[in-house]
């Protein structure tokens, strides 16, 4: 079983399952009791991944370290307008820290 993460917001974070590079976009609170779960844009086009419970995330995301990315979210229209503005340029961030651990993620756009 994969050890407990503790993602948040400007995080960058592995997708293996798709070879992606992703940006924590928001942590979201579940259930009394229960760990936050988190929002997910992977690089290739900003595509929105939504949530992943943070079982989900300790199962499917390799975390890679924090980017210096701040944002709040407030709804999916506004965040497709900023990564079409240009706010997520956290990426580059992101995927260097992908390189580290694997040099192919360095050329994923």
């Amino acid at each position: 079983m994969p050890a407990a993460q503790q993602l948040t917001v400007g995080d960058a974070v592995l997708y293996p399952r798709e070879h992606a590079v992703g940006l924590i976009y928001e942590v979201y609170e579940r259930g009394p009791g229960e760990r936050p779960g988190v929002q997910l844009l992977l690089s290739r086009g900003g595509r929105d991944l939504s949530g992943f419970s943070a079982e989900e995330a300790d199962q499917f995301l390799v975390p890679l370290g924090h980017t210096g990315l701040r944002y709040e979210f407030t709804h999916v229209g506004q965040l497709h307008a900023d990564y079409r503005r240009g706010h997520f340029a956290a990426f580059a961030t992101a995927r260097l820290l992908a390189g580290f651990q694997d040099p192919r993620y360095l050329a994923v756009p």
